[in-house]
Parts: C-alpha cells; sequence; structure tokens
C-alpha cells in the first residue's frame, strides 16, 4: 500500500490542475532579470539583493510568494519592498520536501546545506541523500504530508523549501517562525520552464554560474533533441501514457508539461486537443474508447509488470493495439530515478521518448527509463 501511494502522490502532483500565466504580475525597475522561460517565476537581480516572485498556479495574475535573497555575509542591508520575505542566502540548514529538488541541490555541489528532507524513506539508496541518511548527517522529517513539527525545530533550519497545494496551506509549520520557501516548479506547463527552476536554487545556495551552466546545457540538449524528433521520417505514433491506478487512469491534460514533451518528442496524444493544463481523471473505458488504437504504450510503475500480469489486472488492456503488437514500455521507479530527473534534466525522458517513438532517429541510444516489457 506505501508502494502504491508513493505513485500516485508522486505521478499526480506532475500533473495537477494548472493554468498558463503569461508572467507573474509584478513589474521591476531596474536590475536584471534573470528568467525567460518559466511561466511561474521571475528572479531580478538589484545588485544588493535578488527579487524572486512565484506566482500563483491557481490564480492567475496573483503572486503566491515573494521573497528578497540577501547575502548573508553583505555589510549593508538592502531596502527590501514590502510585502517581501528575507531570505539570507546562501541557506545552510535547510529542509527540502522534494527529492526532486534535494537532486538538483546535491548536483549544485550544495548537498552540505541540507539539513533534514521529508519522504526519506522513498529515496533510492544510491542516492547521496539515502547515504546521508543512513549516517545521520542528514534528519528525515517523516512524511511531507504530515511532517514531524518536533524535528523540524530540533533542526532549526534557515528556511523549508516546500510544494504548495492548492487550497491547502502548509499546516503549524507555517506557524514556527521558520521562512517556507514556494517551490511550484512542478506546477510548470513546460520542460524548459520548470527546468528553468534550478537558477532559483543557484540563487538560494550560492551556486548561480553553475546554475546558468547546467541550465543552458539542458535547454541546448532539450532543443537539439526536439529538432531530431521533428525531422524525423517515419510517422508520428499515436501514445498512450500511463496505466489504470486504483480504478483511475491519470492521462496528461492537452496543454500539460507531459503532453508538450510529447510532442517534443514526436508523437500523436490522443488528448492533445484537450484544453486542461493539468490531469483528466478517465475510467479504464473511457481510455480504451480514445486510444485503443494506439501504437506505443508507456507507463510509470513501482515494479515491472508483464504483459500477462497487465491482461490480469484488467482484461481490457489486452484491446489496445500496442499491447497487441507488443510495443508497452515500463519504467520501474523503484529503482529510477526518473522522477528527480524529469523536472531539471528533462532532455534525459525526452531522449528516451524518442528513441521509443523513432528509433531510426537514435540508432545508437538505448533508453535509460523506459524497458520494453516482456510477455511473460
Amino acid at each position: 500500500m506505501k508502494k502504491l501511494l508513493y505513485i500516485i502522490c508522486t505521478i499526480v502532483p506532475l500533473l495537477v490542475s494548472c493554468k498558463a500565466h503569461s508572467g507573474t504580475g509584478n513589474s521591476h525597475s531596474g536590475g536584471d532579470t534573470l528568467t525567460s522561460r518559466a511561466e511561474l517565476l521571475t528572479l531580478v537581480d538589484h545588485g544588493d539583493y535578488v527579487a524572486a516572485i512565484v506566482a500563483d498556479p491557481w490564480n492567475e495574475g496573483k503572486v503566491l510568494a515573494s521573497y528578497a535573497l540577501v547575502n548573508r555575509n553583505s555589510a549593508t542591508t538592502p531596502d527590501i519592498p514590502a510585502g517581501y520575505t528575507k531570505i539570507d542566502v546562501p541557506l545552510t540548514r535547510s529542509i527540502v520536501d522534494s527529492s526532486t529538488n534535494s537532486a538538483a541541490i546535491a548536483e549544485l555541489g550544495a548537498v552540505g546545506s541540507i539539513a533534514a528532507v521529508a519522504d526519506g524513506v522513498y529515496y533510492n539508496e544510491a542516492d547521496t541523500i539515502a547515504r546521508l541518511l543512513s549516517t545521520g548527517d542528514i534528519v528525515d522529517i517523516g512524511s511531507s504530508m504530515s511532517p514531524k513539527v518536533e524535528t523540524i525545530v530540533e533542526v532549526s533550519p534557515d528556511a523549508i523549501l516546500s510544494s504548495p497545494y492548492q487550497n491547502a496551506g502548509h499546516g503549524v509549520i507555517a506557524t514556527i517562525g521558520v521562512p517556507i520557501i514556494e517551490c511550484a516548479d512542478y506546477m510548470e506547463p513546460t520542460p524548459l520552464g520548470r527546468a528553468e527552476w534550478i537558477l532559483f536554487l543557484g540563487e538560494l545556495y550560492g551556486a548561480r554560474d553553475k546554475a546558468a551552466t547546467i541550465y543552458k546545457q539542458v535547454s541546448d540538449d532539450y532543443t537539439s533533441l526536439s529538432e531530431t524528433a521533428a525531422a524525423a521520417s517515419s510517422d508520428r505514433p499515436k501514445v498512450l501514457p500511463e496505466m489504470l491506478t486504483s480504478g483511475v487512469w491519470y492521462v496528461p491534460g492537452g496543454k500539460s508539461y507531459m503532453a508538450q514533451m510529447l510532442s517534443d518528442a514526436g508523437a500523436e496524444y490522443p488528448w492533445a486537443d484537450n484544453a486542461s493544463s493539468g490531469s483528466l481523471q478517465l475510467d479504464i473505458a473511457a481510455v480504451i474508447d480514445k486510444a485503443s488504437d494506439a501504437d506505443i504504450w508507456y507507463m510509470r510503475n513501482y515494479g515491472t509488470p508483464t504483459l500477462s500480469t497487465l491482461k490480469e489486472t484488467s482484461p481490457l488492456y489486452a484491446g489496445i493495439k500496442a499491447y497487441k503488437d507488443g510495443e508497452v514500455y515500463n519504467c520501474d521507479t523503484s529503482t529510477s530515478t526518473i522522477f528527480n530527473d524529469i523536472a531539471f534534466h528533462p532532455e534525459r525522458i525526452l531522449a528516451d521518448f524518442i528513441a521509443i517513438f523513432h528509433p531510426e532517429t537514435m540508432p545508437q541510444y538505448t533508453p535509460v527509463y523506459f524497458k520494453k516489457i516482456s510477455s511473460k
């Protein structure tokens, strides 16, 4: 049951409902704007502080949070605008409730500034954070949905990086006097927009140049791969995502992050004409009706199913063209790093998709995340 809950809680936030924003609704006179792709984040360097504006994903034109990032070693005190929360950076004892963000922080070389994480039990054993959890150098505050407040107080963090959810506050954590940094990156509607949030992490952890270097490479690689897919000689295959989970089949809306990635990979997506930027919660009959002729079917599953075990789960699966043709691919999330990588390295997942959808374009590439499942 814990494994199933983890899968649901990890997949659904990638797809939940949001609206596209043309910006954060803030104007900035003076200063250099550091972001360009992200629709929910604006970073502006004012010299003595960096303004970080996070737009409200659920209320277009509204601001979720505004921060003034001030170098903790600065000899001067900047004039911070009203309504901004002052954050002394680089952070030195932060709590991070998302493995996606902690992986990016580790890539920036700032893992030593993570004092605690949430959901430590789910970290991959090969992950740097998992090793530090085992030695006690990093503390586990328990579930991100109901963290241990007493442990948080004991850690004495200088900030908490937390993922916001619609119509949900941060509970008692919001009352303990520690700044909460709203990490709404998972609500971005495009892969490169989400990846650009690494610039925010770079500002928070004193790694601006490294973050910029990483993002530029990601952007260049993603763009190049997209061009490869666009030039493919083969037809765009019809692609069906995911599978039935507790009676619900979650598929990306036509304006969502994943729908964009599938398009960039050269796929025809059955729900491309849907106007939702979030997830669609369908029953299996609706999916079969819309996508029974799918050429390729991919899923992210805790463990590795076979065609036989899929059919045992639901005989209706056998009616899908991809099932009949043996074109079903699975990413085993019990060992894969896909949920960490998809945020700040979407080019890696895009490469897998292109190699599967248009193998003639990448003959030397072996997919890293998705493997064709066996019949038995």
